[in-house]
């Protein structure tokens, strides 16, 4: 994504999260941090959980010989998200990073790429069937909500699973795409699509692997929900939990579905407000509730952004192998 069109996202997102903001009950929205108050740690300390099952999965995806420490990957996973909630970039900026820190960290450094693309694959999954989820939980919750909604994602599943499948794990489209590649003279793309091949023959493909990988990143999602449900919760304004999974759910895939907006800016806190009626909340209780994941991203995000510069620091001065 260029640079202008970055820009042009994130002031489009900055605008629209201004407009909701200069509509609502402003007092409102600045009492809701004044009433959770230390509860914001327990928050904290939620999305902290979800980012170390997060390591868990993608770490189990890594082969045992040579696998660096869980910690490493815990960190690692920390950077990562910080990078794609903070800092204007695309939203899987942090993935990149991620996979190069890895690189520095294993004997064969293909392996850290690779890990990452299926990882990253295996996530995609677990968010379209929550995203399945929300939308079904949204048709029950509400009489006016359609179905359809959730009949396209469902739909969008199995053709997501099999491409990933025959890209990454049984690796036949890709051999398919580089003979193809070869027969039209583009033999360095060719040559790209075979070194990547064998970097992904290094990541673990078991079926068990990645079933396990799918469920934790699954449980990290239903711990996303947790998170809405308490923050919610302290904010005076509780709902039930089948709720919460509706919100998460869908303004996740909202701001996923936004990608040319860093961060999702806007996406999510407009999708929240839409959704409000529905859970049960004022629209200014849905912003606020918005404004307070805001807040937590940068809470563990700042201190993300500090462990990527020193790790960056410490590879260029002691790489290792």
């Amino acid at each position: 994504m260029s640079s202008a069109l970055r820009l042009f996202g994130l002031l489009l997102g900055i605008t629209v999260l201004g407009w909701l903001v200069a509509r609502a009950n402003l007092a409102e929205l600045i009492g809701v941090f004044a009433r959770i108050g230390w509860g914001f740690l327990a928050i904290l300390a939620v999305r902290a959980t979800t980012v170390v099952v997060n390591a868990a999965a993608w770490r189990c995806l890594v082969p045992r010989e040579n696998r660096p420490p869980f910690a490493s990957f815990v960190g690692l996973r920390w950077i990562g998200e910080a990078i794609n909630t903070t800092l204007p970039v695309a939203q899987i900026g942090g993935d990149v990073v991620r996979a190069r820190l890895l690189q520095q960290r294993i004997v064969n450094p293909a392996r850290g790429a690779a890990s990452v693309a299926v990882d990253f694959s295996v996530t995609i999954i677990a968010e379209i069937l929550f995203t399945v989820l929300g939308f079904v939980l949204l048709a029950w919750l509400s009489a006016e909500a359609s179905w359809w909604p959730a009949a396209v994602a469902a739909a969008l599943l199995l053709p997501f699973i099999w491409l990933s499948w025959e890209f990454l794990i049984s690796r036949r489209l890709l051999v398919s795409l580089e003979h193809l590649l070869s027969r039209f003279g583009r033999r360095r793309l060719a040559v790209w699509m075979a070194l990547l091949g064998e970097a992904l023959s290094l990541v673990a493909s078991s079926r068990a692997a990645l079933a396990l990988s799918l469920a934790l990143h699954a449980a990290t999602l239903f711990g996303n929900a947790v998170e809405t449900w308490l923050t919610l919760r302290l904010m005076g304004a509780p709902i039930g939990f089948a709720a919460a999974v509706m919100l998460e759910s869908i303004s996740f895939a909202a701001r996923s579905a936004a990608f040319l907006i860093p961060s999702g800016w806007g996406a999510q806190e407009a999708t929240l407000v839409a959704l409000a009626a529905v859970a049960g909340l004022s629209p200014d209780s849905a912003l606020a509730l918005g404004l307070v994941k805001r807040a937590r991203e940068f809470a563990i995000g700042l201190p993300g952004l500090a462990a990527w510069a020193v790790a960056e620091r410490r590879a260029a001065v002691c790489p290792t192998r």
